[in-house]
């Protein structure tokens, strides 16, 4: 399916979600499901890690040759008081194959000065994929990245300072090439069967884009033609994810078409930390979503059978680790450190933080 169908299918992905407020959106178990699937032109279901399968890990770069892919279109994500610059980039890798979960690197045009002093290419950037296998058009031949403009003030001089590599990406064009590498990254790898999984994502601001790529797969790719994949009755995805406010939310759209269509197997809930209070009148952030949710959390970190991923700041990460063995405490005198070494041990704790 071509970008600009699609697009006009589930509405540009550049709008915020409908008022994410605290009376955020309900669908109820009861509604009827709704197919938003869109049909893949190529089968990519060998690329798991299942016995015979094969796994594409760094097939370009380090000491291979990188690629060049071609940038297909951009745009801008979030309303007109978004906090951040981000933008919504697809890129024609020429089939590069990837799952859910990795990262492919760039490396922006010119050169600086090692420690050496010797004048060396700029190095690569990595950036989480924020599409599944088959890319946004289906075929199988495009990635998508999310990607944050970074500028900030200098601590030192007070100067402003442009992030290199986002900004090169932030200002590219249709048509530009783009020096790649990858795809790299084990440590969020989605599950190969997540339709038979419960799955908790949780995130901040463009730490979603892996996220992003599970639920395209989860709930959008038209696999084999399939007008939908088969869920088990206990199947979950949910995603608890933070910004700063409704405009700044990102891909607010697909999130409604998704939970809207499948009101059994997701759950989503948003924190806008400047708009919403908590219950102490602080900045709501998405670690107090997981506590007001706490019994409910807890128990699918005691179950066999829940994955849970993080992606986003390390401190909205240290956050999250502080209220857990909180709610650990409150609740039922769990041991919540000791609990996450053996979800690690079983493969069921996924973290990637920056």
């Amino acid at each position: 399916m071509q970008l600009q169908a699609m697009h006009a299918r589930l509405g540009s992905c550049n709008r915020p979600f409908d008022r994410l407020t605290r009376q955020r959106l309900v669908v109820r178990s009861s509604a009827v499901s709704t197919s938003i699937k869109q049909p893949c032109s190529v089968n990519l279901e060998n690329l798991g890690r299942a016995e015979g399968q094969t796994f594409p890990l760094n097939l370009y770069g380090g000491k291979k040759q990188s690629f060049v892919g071609k940038v297909v279109s951009i745009e801008r994500l979030g309303g007109r008081d978004k906090e951040r610059d981000v933008s919504h980039i697809v890129i024609d890798t020429g089939g590069v194959p990837f799952v859910e979960g990795q990262s492919f690197g760039v490396q922006p045009p010119g050169t600086k000065l090692n420690s050496r002093g010797v004048e060396v290419p700029q190095h690569v950037r990595l950036y989480s994929i924020a599409s599944s296998r088959y890319g946004d058009s289906g075929d199988g031949k495009t990635c998508t990245l999310c990607v944050v403009r970074v500028i900030y003030p200098d601590p030192a001089t007070g100067e402003t300072v442009h992030g290199l590599c986002s900004n090169y990406l932030c200002d590219c064009k249709p048509g530009d090439e783009l020096v790649m590498t990858g795809p790299a990254g084990t440590a969020l790898l989605l599950n190969d069967n997540p339709w038979n999984k419960r799955i908790v994502c949780v995130s901040t601001g463009t730490g979603i884009a892996p996220f992003r790529s599970f639920w395209r797969r989860i709930f959008f790719d038209g696999i084999n033609g399939q007008a939908s994949q088969p869920f088990s009755d206990n199947a979950m995805f949910w995603l608890l994810s933070g910004f700063a406010n409704t405009d700044s939310v990102l891909y607010g759209d697909e999130l409604k078409a998704a939970l809207e269509a499948n009101p059994k197997h997701m759950r989503l809930d948003i924190a806008l930390s400047l708009e919403q209070q908590n219950a102490q009148g602080g900045p709501e952030y998405v670690q107090d979503r997981i506590h007001e949710h706490a019994q409910e959390f807890l128990d699918l970190m005691a179950s066999d059978d829940a994955i849970f991923y993080f992606c986003g700041l390390k401190r909205m990460y240290s956050s999250v680790l502080e209220m857990l063995e909180t709610m650990g405490r409150e609740h039922r005198g769990m041991d919540v450190p000791a609990l996450i070494a053996q979800l690690k041990k079983s493969h069921r704790w996924h973290v990637e933080t920056a």
